[in-house]
């Protein structure tokens, strides 16, 4: 198999992007749902740090499989009229997914196929009269995962997402296209389209990516808006760093009960703050872990696409932990 432009690029001692970019590829980021979060979000949008480092043979790495979890601390929130409901909103999640990879024609190709289910527990209002008023909801995305790459010349790599499955009570499918550029040895930049609801709700959102080796022990990554990572590896198989994210979902809602007559809940969370990953022995398994707090937020009731209900959560402080796997 022809030698890869990221490991001519990077010797082994300074750790090749390849390695470094695994941990930060749920799709969520990629398809500005993006986050199953990283505790990261994902997926946003597209998997442009895939490739980052790597536009003429596809060697790059991707998680094989991820458990993941989140908390955020309560706060007060806006109840619409007639509804009762605890005095404090609490959100909590936990994301599952596994992929399998396939490699074509000595990997200028690649084709990822793989699932996930992330669950959302969330302690929203009731309509009057409810049974049990102070009950949490649980909100639920189980989808498919297929991804292709594909490598263009010596500069370019191309890839296509499309994450049909359930979102809710609704099923839709969500995706992005992404074309990535080299720009020089240690700079990568791309540009491309997702449609999905990273901001809570659905729609078509351009993305910029950036990647950037500004050292041997930095790193810079960013998927924009979705998110912005900055890496400093004091050894191997230990990343430090800071992370700003944006990560939600729009929720298709069950006909009865109502509140305020909506049919979609939409929620998301842009966080920032500080960030480290760790590999037991320098493996191929790694323990994940941010915190911090949140910035902007998002939780509305909405109708056919129409906000109808604002609750306006205050700003609080988060946690995530999680365990992957890499190829």
């Amino acid at each position: 198999m022809p030698e890869s432009v990221s490991s001519r690029r990077y010797p082994q001692d300074a750790w090749c992007p390849d390695r470094l970019l695994a941990h930060r590829l749920p799709l969520d980021a990629l398809l500005m749902r993006l986050p199953a979060a990283r505790p990261a979000d994902t997926m946003m949008a597209l998997a442009a740090g895939l490739l980052a480092a790597a536009p003429a043979t596809v060697h790059a790495q991707r998680e094989r499989a991820i458990v993941r979890a989140e908390s955020f601390g309560g706060t007060t929130v806006e109840r619409p009229a007639g509804t009762v409901g605890r005095d404090s909103y609490t959100q909590q999640g936990v994301q599952v997914q596994l992929s399998h990879r396939v490699v074509r024609e000595q990997g200028r190709s690649i084709v990822l196929l793989g699932g996930q289910w992330r669950g959302v527990q969330v302690a929203l209002p009731q309509p009057s009269g409810a049974r049990e008023p102070n009950t949490l909801t649980t909100l639920h995305v189980a989808a498919a995962d297929l991804m292709l790459l594909r490598t263009v010349g010596e500069r370019h790599t191309v890839v296509g997402v499309l994450r049909p499955g359930l979102y809710g009570e609704s099923v839709r499918a969500e995706g992005a296209l992404f074309v990535d550029r080299i720009v020089s040895p240690r700079t990568t930049v791309g540009a491309g389209l997702s449609y999905g609801s990273a901001y809570g709700r659905l729609l078509p959102i351009p993305v910029v990516h950036v990647l950037s080796r500004v050292s041997r022990r930095v790193l810079v990554d960013a998927l924009l808006p979705a998110r912005g990572d900055v890496w400093w590896m004091p050894r191997r198989g230990l990343d430090l760093g800071v992370n700003a994210s944006l990560a939600g979902a729009q929720y298709g809602l069950s006909t009865a009960p109502q509140v305020a007559g909506a049919n979609q809940l939409w929620l998301a969370n842009a966080t920032v703050g500080p960030q480290a990953r760790w590999s037991p022995g320098g493996g191929k398994w790694q323990v994940t872990a941010d915190a911090g707090f949140t910035v902007l937020r998002r939780l509305e009731y909405a109708r056919d696409g129409r906000s109808v209900a604002d609750l306006a959560p205050g700003n609080v402080p988060y946690a995530r932990l999680g365990l992957q796997r890499l190829f």
